[in-house]
């Protein structure tokens, strides 16, 4: 099963970014947190921020779930999609039990020992825009670079 965590507009480009995100890309999670905290860049500091946010979202999932609840709300959404005609609160109950279905057949049911860095992406965000005066009247442009980081953990 599959759990993610994404950070948004942090204000760093995704190109400074992305240098420490592939240190930690198919590292287990907690060998990444070890990692990371090593490395002397302020984009680590906010990359593992969002590893911890990720770690975090699968134990609040593992503690949250019980076997019999699980199968009880598959039941449930079984039905819900057999009995909607909105295809789109149909795809959404369709994604949800196959969340709940991986994480019944998941043979570790995210344990945090057994979480693998699956992905991890820095990509641009939007870009504020600023200028400076410049000679005989002009203005320069100054690019003020966001990114979103975002990681997906595996048990897998």
């Amino acid at each position: 099963m599959e759990v993610q965590a994404i950070t948004k507009n942090v204000r760093m480009s995704a190109q400074k970014m992305r240098e420490v995100v592939r240190q930690i890309q198919g590292l287990p999670a907690l060998q990444a947190q070890a990692v990371l905290a090593v490395v002397p860049r302020k984009g680590a500091r906010f990359v593992a921020k969002t590893l911890a946010s990720a770690i975090a979202n699968a134990e609040n999932i593992r503690s949250g779930w019980n076997q019999a609840k699980l199968q009880q709300e598959i039941a449930d959404l079984k039905g819900r999609i057999a009995n909607t005609r909105n295809h789109k609160r149909r795809n959404k109950y369709t994604h949800d039990l196959e969340r709940y279905q991986s994480f019944l057949d998941s043979p570790r049911r995210l344990a945090p020992e057994s979480l693998i860095v699956k992905e991890a992406h820095a990509g641009a965000a939007t870009t504020l825009r600023r200028f400076t005066p410049k000679a005989r009247g002009s203005a320069g442009p100054i690019l003020k670079r966001n990114c979103h980081i975002k990681i997906v953990l595996s048990d897998e």
